[in-house]
């Protein structure tokens, strides 16, 4: 195949579609770091099949789809097509019907990517193969990078055989060998799981086998249930019928005397409703009469009520009028008043005035010496402050030089104590010391260590033993898990009783394995007899009459049987046979009493029957029983084995235990070691640091103290700072008793001030005070006014009112006698009309009682009908359903009852109900007794048939399918090992030569190690450039190893050329030399196979050396273009300007 074309859209940085042509020859890719060339790299690995994210620089797949930028929108997809030439036909046979073939991959953010192989849907996979099978592929060492260089310098061997896999092109070998490998392990997995389920059927069908026979018995059963239960439903639907016709004609009678009671009661009733229709109009009048009556009352009533009203108001009028005057009285004394304090205040407030002119001039003098004195006492002030300032500093340098003295004096004393205190030699014993319980406790450490290492390992020993034991305990337990599980399983089956009457006889024998089904088919049911005594049957074991002999052919049955005489008497006459045949022939020479019997069950008696049939259900009990012996024997052995193993494993415990606490005592041990000895280790530190400390410490304080003299003698020196000090203090008196005398002064004018000021301003707020009070007196005075008027018209209303309610009384008192004559009247016609109604409602009342009691027999003979309705429903109810609960359990009609019961004659008495219901209850019982029955036993034995035949051809099909599998891989193994060595010689022939060829001499080849099969082995790289001797890759300059790595990767391509090579930047560790060479090699391999070069490059040399370029610019920030020059056409264009 040829690559012919790459176009990307929304790719990483390429936000455009860019479209490159891939040509023969040498293809440069160039631009400055960052602008995108490695995108297109990556658009190569993705189109071929690249499915990891970290691969492509990301960490999702979604990151490979253009961003954004500033200026940009986000794409929500990215897409890559890539056409190649398959005119050569080598792509897989699937797509070699086209010529040119066209690989597209699609990435929709947030939902995944899709291949399209010339716009048909195909699988990764599918792209995968097509580019393995040429060589090449997403991961494949046509695609190198300065990394894909430095991993192969620093691969291990075995990783540098990929190199050689790819020279072979076994990639696509590798991936079917994985994939057979893949279905080798799921056949066999499906065959082993195949092989389960055939034994799990196996096993189910012994057990539908038995289940077949307990379904035949219960089917029997349930016949019988079903007679005797069509016999207890025959007895209870003719009970019902009889109870039903009863209550039918109890009904028809209580029907006739509700019809009698409801005539009676309907002429009560047109009785009672004549009378009632007579009441309301007495009522009426006795009621109309009765409402005059009150009305009058309540007239008579407000006559009363206004008479008295009228007396209150007249009393209210005569204390009103009382009340205005004695009001009127104190206002005029209160104007008086007003008038009199006015007067009063206009005259204070003249007074005030007076005084306010007086005062002010005062005010004003007071104030101008007040301001005189302040800055005379300010002035001196500031005189005899300074002057105690300069007193104060003076005495403050005084005290701190007397301080100074002191303190060299004391520091003097301490350096010397210090120095004295110091005891050099003290602390050099003191550090020998140390050192020596250094050394003893780190000999003390290293035997700590030993002993803990020693329990350490017989600790390890001893858990080794212990977690055999327990797991041999464990296996022991599961064996007797197993075992006990079994054993109960085989009791539950055998506790069952086979016969009420006592102990079978086949639960007291012993029959030699296999002998199990002859016996039965010998003695058949008889096997669940007792011995002695039973209810149905039962063995004698005093018989003592001669047996019979046994055929001449076979050997006598009886010698099989143990534990019983009886059996062996009843089976005398009885020999086992193996040959059907024989047994045919010697069938016509048996004896009376003779038979024969074969393994499989098959009787041949002495009259001619030949009997062929299952294994009875005695036959499974013999074996059951007998098996039961068997484990509970293995049982108590595997029991005594795991007790022993729990000793065993006890003693690994306590051994355990005990090296634990050894371990734990010797950890503390050297815990304590450790403590001692980094306790000793401080120690001895802490010694050291002491001595050098106080060395030093010594030197500090000897400069120290000759500094401190020094300072001392420097103060005492310094005598005449004491004469300068009583000066200033004669000073600073002086100032301060001026200054003392002006601040009397000016206390003095302050004062004056004070008192001038707070005279003027009491009599300013007295003369406001005053026109505050005239203001309030004459606003009182005029509510005054007011007042008295208001009072004056309240007097005259009141009269008036007065003299019209003094006439009121003779006119009420006249009203109200005759309203009393004209009630009397009234209250006797009202007691006349009473008197009629009460007559008429009596005789209401007693036609009322009779109606009720009429209406009472009525209902209780409603009752009574309702009652023998409700009975006779409940009884067709009732009659229902039974009717519906016979076609439930039966399937049938009570018509058709006494066929399914096969009564002679239906109509005949049956027995009780209480007999015929213990009858089905007892046979209910019987079929409880047999259990859970599978009633399709049958029918799953047939399809389980059916599977295991189904199953057994699938698992013919899957063996034969595994031995192919094997085959295949066996033969894949072989072709890969050929091709693999094939390829060896001729990528290590030319590595040889390129190595030669890159360094001008010198001598490399390959070697495999590590194994003797080339598969498995690895690839050793061993290089001697000239003048250097023969060594490995590792050993070699950075430049060498670039060289070497380029020639390994050059002779795979002219192993197995593949179509296309990408090499990004694996110029830049290359000198101009060995560029040059490198490019010189490049143009070579292009001309031999025909591959076609992609080369990103920053070298100028490189760039020279292609035969056209793509640039890829950034123009704008975070979007790649791509521009081309082909360096040919210019070079062709250039020669006839240059001639």
């Amino acid at each position: 195949m040829i690559f012919r074309n790459l176009t990307m859209a929304g790719f990483k940085s390429f936000a455009e579609k860019a479209d490159m042509d891939i040509e023969e020859g040498l293809t440069g890719i160039v631009g400055p770091n960052g602008c995108g060339k490695s995108n297109i790299v990556e658009g190569l690995r993705w189109i071929m099949g690249e499915s990891s994210a970290r691969q492509m620089r990301g960490t999702e797949l979604d990151d490979i789809i253009f961003s954004g930028t500033d200026n940009r929108p986000a794409r929500n997809f990215a897409e890559i097509s890539l056409r190649l030439d398959n005119q050569d036909k080598r792509a897989p046979v699937e797509f070699n019907e086209h010529d040119d073939l066209e690989i597209t991959r699609r990435v929709e953010r947030g939902k995944g990517t899709q291949f399209q192989i010339n716009g048909k849907p195909a699988r990764a996979k599918d792209v995968q193969l097509l580019f393995a099978d040429s060589a090449t592929g997403a991961r494949s060492a046509g695609i190198v990078s300065q990394g894909r260089i430095g991993a192969i310098v620093g691969a291990k061997p075995e990783d540098r055989r990929s190199l050689i896999e790819e020279a072979a092109n076994i990639k696509g070998l590798h991936q079917r060998k994985h994939e057979a490998e893949l279905r080798l392990r799921n056949t066999e997995t499906n065959l082993a799981r195949l092989e389960d389920l055939i034994g799990q059927l196996a096993e189910q069908k012994t057990q539908l086998a038995k289940q077949a026979r307990q379904a035949a018995r219960y089917r029997s059963v349930a016949d019988r249930i079903r007679k005797a239960e069509a016999r207890l439903f025959h007895a209870r639907w003719r009970a019902s019928e009889q109870a039903l016709s009863k209550a039918k004609t109890d009904y028809k009678a209580s029907a006739e005397l509700v019809e009698t009671a409801s005539a009676d009661v309907a002429r009560l009733s047109a009785q009672q409703a004549r009378l009632t229709a007579d009441v309301p109009p007495l009522r009426d009048a006795e009621a109309e009469q009765g409402a005059l009556v009150q009305t009058l009352r309540i007239r008579v009533d407000d006559c009363g009520r206004e008479q008295e009203r009228v007396t209150q108001a007249l009393d209210r009028l005569t204390k009103l009028l009382k009340q205005i005057d004695r009001d009127a009285t104190r206002e005029t004394t209160l104007k008086e008043d007003a008038q009199q304090a006015i007067a009063g205040l206009q005259a204070e407030q003249q007074k005030q005035q007076d005084s306010l002119s007086e005062n002010a001039p005062q005010l004003k003098q007071a104030r101008a010496n007040l301001s005189a004195a302040q800055t005379s006492s300010r002035d001196a002030d500031e005189l005899a402050a300074k002057s105690q300032a300069r007193l104060a500093a003076a005495q403050q340098n005084r005290d701190q030089l007397t301080a100074r003295l002191d303190e060299l004096n004391r520091r003097i004393d301490t350096l010397t104590q210090s120095l004295a205190q110091l005891n050099l030699d003290k602390l050099q014993e003191t550090v020998t010391s140390s050192a020596q319980d250094l050394a003893v406790c780190e000999a003390s450490l290293a035997t700590g260590i030993t002993d803990h290492d020693a329990v350490e390992a017989k600790l390890a020993a001893a858990r080794d033993v212990k977690d055999k034991c327990a797991e041999d305990k464990r296996d022991t337990d599961t064996q007797l898990a197993r075992l006990v599980a079994e054993i109960d399983a085989l009791s539950y089956l055998l506790a069952e009783p086979v016969n009420p009457s006592g102990t079978p006889v086949a639960d007291q024998i012993s029959v030699e394995e296999g002998m199990e089904v002859a016996l039965a088919a010998c003695l058949g049911s008889d096997l669940s007899l007792p011995y002695d005594s039973g209810e149905t049957g039962y063995w004698r074991q005093d018989i003592t009459g001669a047996p019979a002999d046994a055929p001449d052919v076979g050997t006598p049955f009886a010698r099989f049987i143990s534990h019983s005489d009886v059996l062996k008497q009843a089976l005398s006459g009885v020999s086992l046979i193996e040959d059907s045949t024989a047994a045919e022939q010697a069938q016509n020479q048996l004896s009376p009493g003779q038979a024969l019997v074969s393994k499989d069950g098959t009787l041949w008696r002495w009259d001619g029957l030949v009997r062929k049939g299952p294994v009875s259900n005695e036959a499974e009990r013999i074996r059951q029983r007998q098996r039961l012996d068997a484990l509970q024997a293995e049982a108590d052995e595997v029991k005594t084995f795991a007790e022993a193993q729990g000793g065993k494993l006890a003693q690994a415990n306590a051994d355990l235990d005990n090296l634990q606490a050894e371990r734990q005592t010797t950890q503390q041990a050297l815990q304590a070691a450790r403590r001692a000895r980094d306790q000793a280790k401080q120690t001895a530190d802490d010694a050291q640091i002491a001595l050098k400390s106080a060395a030093a410490r010594s030197e500090e304080l000897t400069h120290a103290l000759e500094l401190a003299t020094g300072d001392r003698q420097s103060l005492l020196n310094d005598e005449g700072f004491e004469a300068d000090l009583e000066t200033l203090a004669q000073q600073a008196n002086e100032l301060s008793t001026a200054a003392e005398a002006a601040r009397t002064r000016l206390n003095q004018a302050v004062q004056q001030e004070a008192e001038l000021a707070m005279q003027l301003k009491s009599a300013e707020q007295q003369q406001q005070s005053s026109v505050q009070q005239i203001a309030d007196w004459q606003n009182r005075l005029g509510q005054t006014d007011r007042r008295l008027t208001e009072m004056d018209q309240r007097r005259k209303t009141a009269l008036t009112e007065k003299e019209q309610l003094e006439s009121q009384p003779e006119d009420i008192s006249r009203r109200q006698h005759q309203l009393m004559d004209q009630l009397e009247s009234a209250e006797a016609e009202r007691q006349k009309r009473s008197d009629h109604l009460r007559e008429a409602e009596e005789a209401l009342r007693q036609a009322d009682l009779a109606l009720r009691e009429s209406e009472r027999e009525l209902s209780s003979k409603r009752e009574a009908l309702i009652r023998t309705e409700a009975l006779s429903e409940r009884y067709q109810t009732e009659q229902e359903g039974l009717s519906q609960r016979i076609r439930e359990k039966l399937d049938c009609g009570p018509a058709d009852l006494a066929e399914l019961a096969q009564l002679a004659d239906p109509d005949e008495p049956h027995d009780t109900l209480e007999k015929l219901e213990l009858s089905v209850n007892r046979l209910l019982n019987e079929r409880d007794q047999i259990g859970p029955v599978n009633l399709r036993a049958e029918v799953e034995m047939e399809e389980i048939d059916r599977r295991v035949t189904s199953l057994t051809e699938e698992h013919d099909d899957l063996v034969e399918a595994i031995a192919k599998l094997r085959s295949a891989i066996a033969a894949l193994n072989r072709e890969g090992r050929a091709r693999l060595m094939d390829s060896f010689a001729a990528v290590n022939k030319h590595f040889t030569e390129l190595f030669t060829t890159l360094f001008g001499g010198g001598h490399a080849e390959l070697r495999l190690i590590n194994s003797d099969d080339p598969l498995q082995a690895g690839i050793d790289i061993l290089a001697s450039p000239p003048g250097k001797k023969m060594q490995s890759l590792s050993l070699l300059s950075g430049g060498e190893q670039a060289l070497t790595a380029l020639a390994i990767i050059f002779a795979v391509f002219l192993t197995n050329p593949a179509p296309i090579c990408v090499l990004d930047e694996v110029d830049a560790p290359l000198d101009d030399s060995n560029v040059s060479r490198f490019c010189d090699l490049l143009k070579e391999i292009a001309e031999r196979t025909n591959t076609r070069f992609l080369v990103v490059t920053h070298h100028r040399m490189t760039m020279a050396r292609m035969d056209r370029l793509f640039g890829v610019t950034m123009e704008q920030k975070g979007v790649s273009r791509l521009v081309t020059v082909d360096l040919q056409t210019a070079e062709t264009m250039r020669d006839p300007l240059t001639a």
